[in-house]
């Protein structure tokens, strides 16, 4: 994961500096599901009544994508509905031609896809109003890329990219957005890792997972010792950030309110200090500079 989180600070710097966007925290986590021993045959099954089963709660705050049908550049279309009934998971890729860490990542993308089609959908979707059909494919031609794409136009996707793009939008087998990344993965392994976390029999739909990564913002160091709480409307959970400037909660889907409760001695916060989570899985980044800088 510190591999992980790395590998997206270096993406969001080239991010800002070669698309001009604005960058927010990209999404990641889960952790997986506990696994309950099997139930014993009972000696006499013929006289013994089966035990009634419970539905499990709907989950508190979980946030379900609406379904969407769109037409590829190739003729075809896509519609996440049907995508979800043959597959695990749905990665939705939304991005622009004009935006250099969204061309850096498309290969690694097109690599991991390659493995693991099988389980995982992808759609690449433009969220700019300029980019054509023929663009498009002229797009897809030159970088080799064989996965559905399209126009996000008119499907109401563009609200997940008002933080820059790349972004990734990440769908489990419930439907529910497990997770929203904004900024380029570099590496086929980030994206194959991606999967695994979201899909398989160890994923849990019930759980999202909020990674704090505390650093300097003149030159990326680590910041130890931060505290955080994350709260519901009657508990708070403290984290605190280790050596490699993370901390990590997991909880149900929810909107938490978080406050940075504490900063180590010498460092100034130089982003906001509250905030409100989604009910999905997120890299939350804390700024800080050096006291008196």
């Amino acid at each position: 994961m510190k591999k992980r989180i790395l590998a997206l600070a270096l993406a969001l710097c080239m991010l800002a500096a070669l698309c001009g966007c604005k960058t927010a925290a990209p999404d990641v986590g889960v952790t997986a599901a506990s696994k309950e021993p099997p139930l014993e045959t009972p000696d006499t099954p013929e006289t013994t009544a089966a035990p009634e089963t419970t539905p499990p709660a709907p989950l508190p705050e979980a946030e379900y994508l609406e379904d969407f049908t769109v037409t590829t550049i190739d003729g075809g279309s896509f519609t996440l509905s049907a995508a979800l009934e043959e597959h695990e998971l749905v990665l939705i890729n939304l991005f622009a031609t004009w935006c250099p860490p969204c061309r850096m990542e498309f290969p690694y993308l097109q690599e991991a896809w390659e493995q693991e089609q099988d389980r995982v959908a992808v759609i690449a979707l433009s969220v700019e109003a300029d980019d054509t059909v023929g663009e498009l494919q002229d797009y897809a031609a030159e970088l080799g890329l064989s996965f559905p794409i399209g126009r996000e136009s008119g499907v109401g996707l563009e609200r997940f990219a008002a933080n820059g793009i790349p972004t990734t939008v990440l769908v489990d087998r419930t439907g529910r957005i497990a997770a929203v990344e904004v900024g380029a993965l570099s590496s086929t392994q980030d994206f194959l890792e991606l999967f695994d976390e979201y899909s398989g029999a160890d994923y849990n739909p019930n759980l999202c997972t909020y990674y704090i990564y505390a650093y300097g913002a003149a030159d990326y160091a680590d910041v130890e010792g931060v505290v955080i709480n994350f709260c519901t409307d009657t508990t708070c959970t403290p984290v605190t950030t280790g050596a490699d400037g993370a901390a990590v909660f997991t909880g149900v889907p929810a909107r938490y309110h978080v406050q940075v409760v504490t900063v180590p001695d010498g460092w100034v916060l130089t982003g906001d200090s509250e905030w409100t989570t989604e009910p999905y899985s997120q890299i939350v980044w804390l700024p800080l500079q050096e006291d008196g800088q």
